[in-house]
């Protein structure tokens, strides 16, 4: 099993913490995670408000591949519908020369009804435009020329001339969540990603997604074997009681922004269901394994942490990590 973190970019105005310095422990917590063993380093995408500060990644990207020499970065994921396809294509080409081809690429559509009403968008408009896009960017790295002649975009004859360092294009994934976007990542044969509590009520139904993503992906005649990630909030501490304390008022935050700011009927997350449902992890490192391993056997290869959720603060983030790299990697590896 693979282990990442996953920086969604959530900077609670009520900590007082300053935008400037929220990002250097970003990039404080990419050295850590390097130091520490863990395969890849992610970053969320949101715009225009407290809970998504990380507004351009590739940009963080650049950055993080300045301090970093061998773990794999990557947005979590790309919103495609809210920036021009050959922009998209042509920033994370940069961000993969200058992390030295480490770029792991994930796309999205969003979530958020904020974001869509600000760019001025449907959700099912941005729906149209993520698939179109993400069909751009692939020629775009893929082929020398290409043409597209689509509903939002028309491009004749172009090229990039920045292009990513990994060839043809770099690993990708996609988030599924809804029954038809798992079936079409597989038809497609890219990896899949997803948040398991916001698709999910328990293991059985993340087996049952992952199940049909990897139906579709054999049946489409793939031979590799995807990576499958789920990302999890993740809080280890020397007792249960210790991670349970520390981990439920910073995760009180994130429910506090779903409830208010989420897609209509989404359901907000409740700390002890979503624990007791091993769909997040508040608890000490041995039995960390135990729900680990139980991903592992539903057929999940890659998990990545959310550590530092709600403004916890960053003794408990590196605690969180060096109990992960001491304890729970090598009964996974």
């Amino acid at each position: 099993m693979k282990f990442g973190i996953f920086v969604f970019g959530d900077n609670p105005p009520d900590l007082g913490r300053s935008n400037q310095k929220f990002y250097e422990e970003i990039l404080t917590m990419g050295e850590w995670a390097e130091e520490l063993g863990f395969d890849s380093f992610w970053l969320g995408e949101h715009h225009f408000y407290w809970y998504g500060t990380c507004v351009s990644p590739p940009v963080i990207i650049a950055a993080l591949g300045q301090r970093t020499k061998k773990i794999r970065l990557g947005p979590a994921v790309s919103v495609l519908p809210f920036r021009h396809p050959l922009i998209v294509a042509e920033e994370y080409a940069l961000a993969d020369n200058l992390c030295g081809g480490r770029l792991n690429f994930a796309i999205g559509s969003g979530f958020s009804p904020v974001e869509y009403k600000m760019f001025g968008m449907t959700m099912e408009e941005a729906r149209e435009r993520y698939w179109e896009s993400f069909d751009v960017i692939l020629n775009a790295w893929r082929q020398q020329e290409f043409s597209h002649n689509g509903k939002y975009y028309q491009i004749e004859n172009s090229s990039l001339y920045v292009k990513p360092v990994q060839k043809p294009m770099p690993p990708t994934w996609i988030a599924a969540s809804s029954d038809e976007t798992l079936i079409r990542a597989g038809e497609m044969g890219f990896s899949i990603m997803g948040i398991p509590f916001a698709r999910s009520t328990n293991m059985l139904e993340v087996k049952e997604k992952n199940d049909l993503f990897k139906e579709s992906y054999v049946r489409a005649g793939y031979k590799e074997n995807p990576d499958i990630i789920v990302a999890l909030h993740v809080c280890l501490g020397r007792s249960e009681e210790e991670a349970v304390n520390l981990s439920r008022p910073h995760f009180a935050r994130v429910v506090d922004y779903l409830t208010k700011y989420r897609r209509a009927g989404a359901k907000a997350p409740d700390f002890d269901n979503i624990k007791k449902e091993k769909l997040a992890i508040f608890t000490t490192p041995e039995n960390a394994v135990a729900v680990l391993k139980e991903y592992e056997k539903i057929g999940v290869t890659h998990v990545i942490f959310m550590v530092n959720f709600g403004g916890l603060p960053m003794a408990g983030v590196r605690r969180t990590l060096e109990l992960t790299s001491k304890h729970v990697m090598p009964a996974l590896a």
